[in-house]
């Protein structure tokens, strides 16, 4: 059935959005450089063409009106984001439920588009969340918590503030926003007024994809019409799907861009051997710390192998309540417990049949649920709860952890006969730090940062920040190289940055490693090299040759007992000898 014969004539709007025959043109000028210019003058930009009316009348608001601070992030890190426990107002709360019965088709899209959805009451205190939230960081995950204010007054000109003050949708990119730490955002807003004309609640956007301004009008504009109107659409969840594959959003890209193949180089034999094992629908495990990039690794495989045009479910199994998680596996029958819909629900094994179902911290799934689990990968088949008869399916399990589920088996909190069954073969990804690509991956990540900019050409590191950057051992891998790059980009007070503009958080961490390794070499001098004076400035690169031969020294060339102590693996231990000139005992070459 085509879709318009289900929208009311007086809902016309919303085919507008279905069809996107009218998009919403915004002509983003030179942001960067105006709000470069308010920044060293403490004054509006009055060249008209820099940025749109509504950018310079907000940024007025909140320099003249409010006293808003202005410049670096860590001006906000503290800041007071006015937390409050508002009352409840009928209206809001109405149209929270009214979003929350379109949670399953929504939820899922905005985490494969890598967007937020954001409720607020009318004075912009923050209600309730949908999708996946955008890149973390502290100020960020402050705002994001329940009765977070995002008012004008508050944090500035964004979509959901200024469509509260404006009474009117409105959109705001990158550096248009005036506090500097939403500039690698784009924020989108829009009120729900009743019939006074009176704003009940506020309905945002956030994503970090800055491209994607008019695809998140449309898709914004769509939520909205739901929740004004009583659409058929609004009660279908299959009406709500064709609707939802007509919305211009892609997928978000996890962690590296898709088609970099300098990036890609070293996964290549990885992904191969997945993809031979999918063709037997042998079970892969994937290891490794946390922010290596499991999930993007599976998107490789998908991409590449046999069930490349069938879907891919992905469930955290850490972030299921424990009541829930069986129900979100396997589903549940009408009526099967209080609260359950209807109509029932589809559990993810029977999304993914034919696919690839994703079960990522496989470590942090109940004991009871595991034996559920190994009976259904044992026989293909599973009950919904409530239900009496099994469903066949055919599904290729793909699980991720960060944790040693052997030690787990071990200790009792995870079952052997699951492990073996889920281990068919083991995949492992390396750490940041022992990627012998690492400096090139840094490297291709910052280009694409930069490339995300008006003018990327304008922002430039100084060799000392790249060095910091390059040596760094990364501890939360890709996930905290790429947050701290943007970070820093997004938040720095000139073109060129300076160790002053990288995070905070980042430079305590430089210098908590300092500190280790100094205490480290303090355990035992050795006696052909003086440990360096305290005044003397040496690069962490120094630092780092210095800790390698001292614990060579220690250990009396035993690189095994040498690369445990050092946390590193024995073959990237032969590379930083063999890089710093030194044999098995610490001595030069």
């Amino acid at each position: 059935m085509d879709i318009e014969l289900d929208i009311p004539i007086k809902a016309k709007l919303i085919q507008d959005a279905f069809l996107f025959r009218h998009p919403i043109e915004i002509a983003i000028d030179r942001p960067v450089q105006a709000w470069q210019w308010m920044n060293q003058t403490r004054t509006i930009p009055d060249q008209c063409d820099w940025v749109r009316q509504d950018v310079s009348d907000s940024w007025r608001r909140c320099l003249e009106d409010f006293h808003l601070p202005l410049g670096r992030y860590s001006n906000w890190s503290h800041y007071n984001l006015q937390f409050q426990n508002a009352g409840d107002d009928s209206g809001s709360q109405n149209i929270t439920r009214l979003i929350k019965h379109l949670n399953n088709n929504f939820d899922f899209f905005l985490k494969e588009a890598g967007v937020m959805l954001l409720l607020t009451r009318s004075d912009g205190t923050l209600l309730y969340t949908l999708g996946d939230p955008p890149f973390s960081c502290p100020f960020i995950e402050r705002l994001l918590q329940i009765d977070a204010s995002w008012s004008e007054t508050v944090v500035g000109n964004n979509g959901i503030g200024s469509a509260i003050h404006l009474k009117k949708p409105i959109a705001f990119q990158g550096m248009e926003h005036f506090l500097s730490a939403l500039h690698p955002f784009t924020t989108v807003g829009y009120p729900i007024l009743d019939d006074t004309g009176e704003i009940q609640a506020v309905i945002g956007l956030i994503s970090d994809h800055l491209e994607r301004m008019n695809s998140l009008f449309a898709f914004l504009h769509l939520i909205c019409v739901l929740v004004n109107t009583n659409l058929p659409l609004a009660h279908s969840q299959a009406a709500q799907s064709r609707v939802l594959e007509k919305i211009p959003l892609k997928s978000a890209r996890k962690l590296y861009p898709q088609h970099d193949a300098a990036i890609e180089g070293e996964l290549k034999a990885l992904v191969e051997k997945a993809v031979r094992l999918q063709h037997y629908k042998i079970p892969i495990l994937i290891t490794g710390e946390s922010g290596v990039g499991k999930d993007h690794f599976v998107h490789l495989l998908k991409k590449a192998g046999p069930r490349q045009n069938q879907v891919l479910i992905a469930i955290n199994c850490a972030s299921i309540p424990h009541d829930l998680i069986e129900s979100e596996l396997f589903g549940y029958e009408a009526g099967s417990f209080t609260g359950a819909k209807s109509n029932g629900k589809p559990g993810k094994f029977l999304l993914a049949d034919n696919g690839i179902l994703f079960l990522d911290e496989i470590g942090d799934m109940s004991l009871d649920l595991q034996s559920t689990l190994l009976r259904v990968l044992e026989t293909s088949e599973f009950t919904p709860v409530g239900g009496s008869k099994p469903i066949r399916v055919d599904v290729q399990i793909v699980a991720a952890t960060n944790v040693n589920l052997l030690n787990a088996v071990e200790s009792g909190r995870f079952r052997r006969d699951l492990y073996y069954r889920l281990n068919g073969a083991q995949i492992h990804l390396q750490p940041l730090r022992e990627r012998s690509d690492k400096k090139q991956i840094i490297h291709q990540i910052l280009q694409r940062e930069l490339n995300k900019l008006q003018t990327p050409q304008a922002i430039s590191f100084a060799p000392d920040v790249l060095e910091l950057i390059e040596q760094h051992p990364w501890p939360g891998n890709i996930r905290q190289l790429i947050n701290v790059l943007r970070a820093t980009i997004y938040t720095a007070d000139s073109s060129l940055i300076t160790r002053n503009d990288l995070p905070l958080d980042f430079i305590g961490e430089l210098d908590t490693i300092s500190a280790a390794m100094t205490a480290s070499a303090d355990k035992k001098q050795p006696s052909d090299m003086q440990r360096p004076h305290q005044n003397q400035s040496l690069s962490l690169l120094d630092w780092e040759k210095y800790g390698i031969k001292t614990t060579l020294l220690e250990c009396e060339g035993n690189i095994s007992i040498a690369a445990k102590k050092l946390g590193i693996t024995r073959t990237t231990l032969y590379k930083k000898i063999d890089r710093f000139g030194l044999n098995k005992t610490g001595n030069p070459i």
